[in-house]
Parts: C-alpha cells; sequence; structure tokens
C-alpha cells in the first residue's frame, strides 16, 4: 500500500511531504482496529531521529506514542465513554484517539493540533479508518462545545496540568493518558486502566506502560 502522504499535493506542509516516502500503514499492537500512516520500522531510526531536531515542531504525528494506543484501546473497550459525545482530542499526534472516539460511536470528534503537518497527517489516518473528523489548532475558547476532552501524553510540559485541572473544573470530564514518566507530575487521582504499551516505531524507551486517570 503507498503513502497517500508520499502523493500529497504541493499544498501539503513541507515536513509532510518529506515524510511521506518513509511512512507505513501500520496497526499498533494495543489497538490492531486502527491502521495509521507512520514513520516505517525499516528506516534508521537512529540517523532519522538525529534529523528531527532540525523540524519546527519536530514530526511527533510520525509515531503512535504508547499513551496514545492506550487511549485508544481504553475508548474501544468502553464505547459508552464517548458514545454520542462531542469529543476533542486534544495534542492529537497521529489522531489515534480521535480515531478511536470516531469508531466507538462518538457523535463528532476534533483533533486539536498546534502542528498543521500533524493535523494534516490526522485527516489521512482517519480516512484511512472510515472515520470522520474536524481538525483545529487550538481548543475552542466556549467549553460549552464540547462534552469530552480527551489528553494523551501532555504532562511534559509542567503547566498543562494545572490547564486540564481548570478546564475539568467547568464540571466536564477530561481522560488523560500519561506514561506517568519520572520527570512528569504525579496524579492523585485513582487510575481507571493500566496498559502495557510501546511506541511505534519505539523511541520511547524506557516508558513501556500507560495509565487512563479522569479529571
Amino acid at each position: 500500500m503507498t503513502s497517500p502522504l508520499a502523493q500529497s499535493g504541493s499544498d501539503e506542509p513541507p515536513a509532510l511531504r518529506a515524510f511521506g516516502r518513509s511512512l507505513a500503514f501500520q496497526r499498533p499492537s494495543l489497538c490492531p482496529e486502527i491502521g495509521l500512516w507512520l514513520l516505517d520500522g525499516q528506516v534508521d531510526l537512529e540517523s532519522g531521529c538525529l534529523g528531527l531536531g532540525h523540524l519546527q515542531p519536530p514530526p511527533y504525528w510520525a509515531f503512535c506514542w504508547g499513551s496514545g494506543q492506550a487511549m485508544g484501546r481504553f475508548l474501544l473497550d468502553h464505547p459508552e465513554r464517548v458514545r454520542g459525545q462531542r469529543v476533542i482530542d486534544f495534542g492529537a499526534g497521529s489522531g489515534v484517539a480521535g480515531i478511536a472516539a470516531g469508531l466507538a460511536g462518538a457523535a463528532s470528534v476534533t483533533a486539536v493540533d498546534s502542528d498543521p503537518e500533524a493535523r494534516a497527517a490526522t485527516l489521512h489516518n482517519a480516512a484511512s479508518n472510515g472515520v470522520e473528523l474536524a481538525t483545529r489548532s487550538s481548543l475552542p475558547d466556549d467549553p460549552e462545545e464540547w462534552d469530552l476532552l480527551l489528553a494523551s501524553d501532555v504532562l511534559y510540559e509542567p503547566s498543562q496540568l494545572g490547564r486540564l485541572r481548570a478546564l475539568a473544573q467547568g464540571g466536564r470530564p477530561i481522560l488523560l493518558s500519561d506514561p506517568e514518566r519520572p520527570s512528569s507530575p504525579r496524579l492523585n487521582h485513582p487510575a481507571q486502566a493500566r496498559y502495557a504499551v510501546r511506541t511505534l516505531p519505539d523511541v520511547d524507551s524506557p516508558a513501556k506502560s500507560a495509565a487512563i486517570f479522569l479529571l
């Protein structure tokens, strides 16, 4: 199968065009129901990742991070959490969580990511799974526009936890998937679920698990 990203027109973001021919359609082991265009495991990841630093921002969308897979698995196993809901996938990356929400019966899904390449990749990935979603670069100003917010692996920025808690105080639930890295803030909430998982391709060692929290 040839990547649609490799055949993208000149209107696609340049990093998306540059990486298009290095992508392969892959199914993460934790949620094989979903197929994604990700960096091919046959590519020399060591030299490839060294090159990521020259891109602003790096193409995080070319990997299916462990926390995103955990969120996807949780939603596919618990479709009642998203069925009929207007869902925001915050920090969408490859779009795995938002796609899972769509497959689980969400009324609508909006993938939010500041990176235009991520938004373009998410649209391609969603189409490859028969899921329709919208994209935007930032969260809606009005929280009345959504019923449930998904956030996967966003606590590497210390300010994000306070931001999410402030949003949750508005009364709308937030599902957070986190690999619980030593440098990230700890959550004083009981985990809804915990999964053993690896990033695809795996550049996230030693993170090998992720937990789902409800804020």
